[in-house]
């Protein structure tokens, strides 16, 4: 059975275990592709997890690179501002 079979019926936030034995890749690897948008995913308090669909999709599509959401809690930083 193919992965993307595996997730069609999946109705639930998919965990980084979860997903890693899927890919067979390691929890740490997912981490790391999380935090550069490398695949989709989303924050539920300070864990992240994968919706099924957009994963299914993203395998799919041939596992691109996604473009780079800045944080939400990402500022503009002011180079003029001295220290003190």
């Amino acid at each position: 059975m193919l992965i993307a079979d595996t997730l069609k019926d999946r109705q639930t936030a998919i965990t980084v275990s979860e997903l890693a034995k899927l890919l067979t890749l390691s929890p740490r690897q997912l981490y790391k592709m999380a935090a550069a948008n490398r695949i989709p995913n989303f924050k539920v308090g300070s864990s992240i997890r994968f919706d099924p669909g957009e994963i299914r999709e993203w395998i799919e599509e041939g596992r691109p690179v996604l473009k780079r959401k800045p944080p939400v809690s990402a500022r503009p930083v002011n180079n003029n501002a001295r220290l003190a």
